[in-house]
């Protein structure tokens, strides 16, 4: 047997062997870790474990490195440092959406992990939106309405390179929109504000009602109605409250002289990424194996927040729930969902690929080498294969599950009180107290919590 024959036999397996490290996910040793340290508030630990554990994400997976930190320090309250990170995550997922599919070209023969990660869709749509829940840490209302704006933008540009029937369900965002018109109205843009308001309506009735079960909140319903009779808009107003006839509200002179105050709730562990894979036997013995990846959603002890409020001036309490606003692993299944016929066909032409290549090498092994090299070679082949073929399974794993945010309309003054966390019974799983503050007429108020 010739040498060179020899290499013509073995170089498609070294093809597929030489990109068997490269073809693995990146490390996930350190979340269990992280997520004790999320679990006990210890945030700064979580941004120091992440940035020890740089070099475990692979130049590959810059951009998860930096959606990592961002979101770690954003629930520090660190939120300059937040948006540095996002924006760099943001930056290399820009560039590589749009580069040329013909760079990708691994991917049809090895993994989709041999690729740089660039983000599911959705998650390309979250970094705008923690962006702008960071300008709004800061108190810099028009700097998060530049990032809300992206968030609707980001969704339409991914969903125009879809063809109109494989588009995402998940193409507006009804949470980001309530908060514009929140912080439309903080700024006194009332026009803009009810189209905020409007427009979120809309979406959580048509949309995250639908797909998500999240219907609009009542005080989405009572802001909306305030703005839209403060405009004069007198038809839309009978429209609203035919729609919602048990929502009452407060006319919005009457609201101004009072002050607003959310409590945003970031409840949960995002959806896990697994590999669902099947193996398909061929005629001729070799076994084919394709793989692809799903969301599984995580379970959590915590329902809701219960907040009670007391204005230590006047003795007035005040008490009510966080409510659901963006249930985000509901959006990360349907979105995976909504293109996993296009994930299935890529690795169906991988599996393919990697058949006929290994069928020349056993055929070439069995002329120049007889029975036994053929076999030898065939069983190399697979193993080959069904190594290197493994689900792209990266994702933003650091994202809560939902969104939860509880809201309140309460006079001028001082306050103190806490927030109970509680489960679906009721009981209650921990509470934090709320630090004093102060709030003035007009004047917006934000609480950031998070929980596991």
């Amino acid at each position: 047997m010739k040498s060179g024959r020899v290499r013509f036999i073995f170089l498609p397996l070294f093809v597929l062997g030489s990109f068997l490290l490269f073809s693995c996910a990146p490390s996930v040793k350190q979340y269990p870790k992280i997520n004790q340290l999320l679990l006990y508030q210890d945030y700064n630990s979580a941004c120091k474990l992440v940035k020890e554990s740089k070099k475990t994400y692979a130049k590959r997976n810059a951009a998860l490195y930096y959606l990592d930190q961002g979101i770690l320090l954003h629930y520090a309250a660190r939120y300059k440092e937040s948006n540095l990170n996002l924006f760099e995550a943001e930056s290399i997922m820009d560039e590589l959406y749009t580069k040329s599919l013909s760079k990708e070209a691994a991917s049809f023969l090895i993994s989709d992990n041999t690729i740089p990660y660039r983000g599911e869709d959705f998650e390309r749509a979250m970094v705008n939106l923690f962006m702008a829940l960071n300008y709004v840490g800061l108190g810099d209302w028009e700097g998060a309405l530049v990032e809300a704006r992206k968030v609707d933008n980001t969704l339409s540009i991914i969903n125009s390179k879809y063809d109109e029937e494989k588009r995402n369900v998940y193409k507006e965002d009804g949470f980001i929109r309530f908060l514009m018109g929140t912080l439309y109205e903080a700024e006194g843009e009332i026009n803009d504000a009810f189209i905020s308001y409007r427009k979120a309506e809309e979406v959580y009735r048509a949309d995250y009602a639908l797909n998500y079960g999240v219907r609009p909140p009542a005080f989405l319903i009572e802001n909306l109605l305030a703005a839209a009779d403060a405009m004069d808009f007198h038809q839309e107003m009978r429209e609203i409250q035919n729609a919602y006839p048990h929502v009452t509200f407060g006319d919005l002179a009457e609201k101004t002289g009072m002050a607003e105050v959310l409590f945003v709730h970031y409840n949960g562990l995002g959806p896990e990424k697994v590999e669902n894979s099947l193996v398909v036997p061929m005629p001729d013995g070799f076994l084919v194996k394709i793989a692809y990846p799903t969301f599984v959603k995580r379970s959590y002890q915590i329902s809701h927040g219960q907040i009670t409020l007391r204005n230590m001036e006047s003795g007035e309490s005040y008490r009510f729930p966080t409510v659901l606003m963006e249930d985000i692993t509901s959006i990360a299944i349907t979105n995976l969902e909504n293109r996993i016929n296009r994930i299935k066909a890529k690795a169906i032409v991988r599996a393919t690929t990697k058949y006929l290549i290994s069928k020349q090498a056993e055929k070439a092994a069995r002329k120049e080498g007889g029975e036994w090299l053929g076999l030898m070679v065939k069983f190399t082949a697979t193993v080959a294969s069904a190594a290197t073929e493994q689900a792209d399974v990266r994702h933003w794993r650091l994202l809560p599950a939902e969104i939860r945010v509880g809201r309140v309309v309460i006079a001028p003054g001082k306050y103190r009180g806490k927030i109970d966390f509680v489960d679906a019974r009721g009981a209650v799983m921990s509470s934090r107290e709320i630090p004093p503050f102060s709030v003035k007429k007009t004047e917006k108020g934000f609480f950031m919590f998070r929980t596991l």
